[in-house]
């Protein structure tokens, strides 16, 4: 199991320090699981976890946004769950980011090029990130 201080958690509107670890059930699995501790005392004393969370069904991770103040970001996408996390440092949300590459291979990335938009709609035409 890995095991990596996270800054933040985001739980419903709010972000909440937690400890986490991250581990697959086994070797085989294609599905990792991340089990939320209060602290580190928590963890090691196998003190009760805050949430545990099963990332089935991945389908990618989307970093370098901001939300709520908070810059490094990640959000895990899966099927059924979305699973936003912040980290104290950018260094911190790469190893995070190779961790789950690593466990569960690399997100498909499209490059989109948009054409023509609606004349009242936001979007320029040009390179865009989906």
């Amino acid at each position: 199991a890995d095991c990596l201080h996270l800054q933040l958690y985001r739980d419903s509107k709010k972000w909440k320090s937690r400890w986490c670890v991250m581990r697959k059930l086994s070797p085989v699995a294609d599905c990792l699981h991340l089990q939320l501790y209060r602290d580190s005392k928590d963890r090691y004393k196998q003190g009760q976890t805050k949430a545990s969370l099963s990332l089935q069904h991945f389908l990618g991770v989307q970093t370098g946004f901001t939300l709520d103040k908070e810059s490094n970001t990640i959000a895990i996408i899966c099927q059924d769950v979305t699973v936003v996390l912040a980290f104290d440092t950018r260094e911190r949300l790469i190893q995070w980011q190779v961790k789950i590459a690593n466990n569960l291979g690399e997100d498909e990335q499209f490059l989109v090029q948009i054409q023509s938009a609606p004349a009242r709609g936001k979007t320029p035409p040009g390179p865009a990130r989906p």
